[in-house]
């Protein structure tokens, strides 16, 4: 194909040979860029976790349609967030520094974690706290009650302990009349204080009272009582091994973050003295 006089003039030019040059190095750059595009990528552990979501709150399989909907809502979400990464608006943020700061945290205990304990681990550590796992004061008792909705109702509970049985003297009542082992802080919280320290001080096997309470007046058989004591190490094993690794933990992520004030220096403006590292 030949060219006209005025078209081979113009491909002559030095301008015209260098614009064409730079419309090639454009597309090649334009062309390398869209292949280096940074890349979204759902991978088969994420897709599978997104379906079982949808199956626990649907109560069955998603459609195809709904997983490309999921799909499109967890891409967009993602390039959004990448996209304000790289804007800075992650920065200055306070709930953003606290959200990457406990990720950080659990990133740490993955880095190094903890040993299981050994059995004289475990007993060293219920030696050492003898305030932990406390069983509380428990109490098996009777009681009969006299409703102030009756008149007389503290009289006919001094009466009823002249009795030799006095069961079945009182009026009927909303909470049990007998209870076995029952803990001390229930029976405070229910009946009051006047109630529980009856229960304290009265002789086991002894009717006693009479002893008010929010409801009315009682009269009270103290069958069994126990005071405050320590579980045995066997019952709160797993307790105890909770709270040995939680401690571990915690040391852990005491010395990450002193290696971590060893590599940075702070700085508060006008606090010279500011606890930096």
């Amino acid at each position: 194909m030949t060219l006209p006089p005025v078209a081979r003039a113009i491909l002559r030019e030095p301008l015209t040979r260098f614009l064409l040059i730079g419309l090639v190095l454009f597309g090649i750059v334009s062309m390398g860029r869209h292949l280096q595009r940074p890349v979204v990528r759902i991978d088969e552990a994420e897709l599978n976790q997104i379906v079982a979501y949808w199956e626990a709150q649907a109560q069955r399989p998603p459609t195809r349609e709904e997983l490309n909907a999921m799909l499109r809502e967890r891409i967009d979400e993602e390039l959004l967030a990448r996209e304000a990464v790289r804007l800075g608006l992650d920065r200055d943020d306070l709930i953003i520094r606290r959200r990457l700061a406990q990720k950080m945290a659990f990133a740490s205990e993955d880095l190094a974690p903890v040993p299981e304990p050994t059995e004289a681990d475990l007993k060293a550590w219920y030696d050492a706290h003898p305030q932990d796992h406390l069983v509380p004061a428990k109490a098996t008792f009777r009681h009969v009650f006299f409703s102030d909705d009756a008149p007389g109702a503290e009289a006919a509970a001094r009466a009823a302990l002249s009795r030799p049985n006095p069961l079945g003297a009182g009026q009927p009542f909303a909470l049990p009349l007998s209870y076995a082992g029952v803990e001390m802080r229930d029976i405070l919280r229910d009946y009051g204080p006047d109630f529980a320290r009856k229960l304290e001080d009265a002789a086991p096997g002894q009717w006693t009272g009479p002893v008010r309470s929010a409801y009315g007046w009682h009269i009270v058989r103290v069958e069994g009582r126990s005071g405050v004591s320590r579980a045995p190490f066997e019952a709160v094993r797993a307790d105890v091994a909770e709270a040995w690794k939680s401690e571990r933990r915690k040391a852990g992520n005491a010395a990450f973050i002193r290696s971590l004030r060893q590599r940075y220096r702070v700085e508060v403006a006008g606090m010279p003295d500011a606890p930096a590292t």
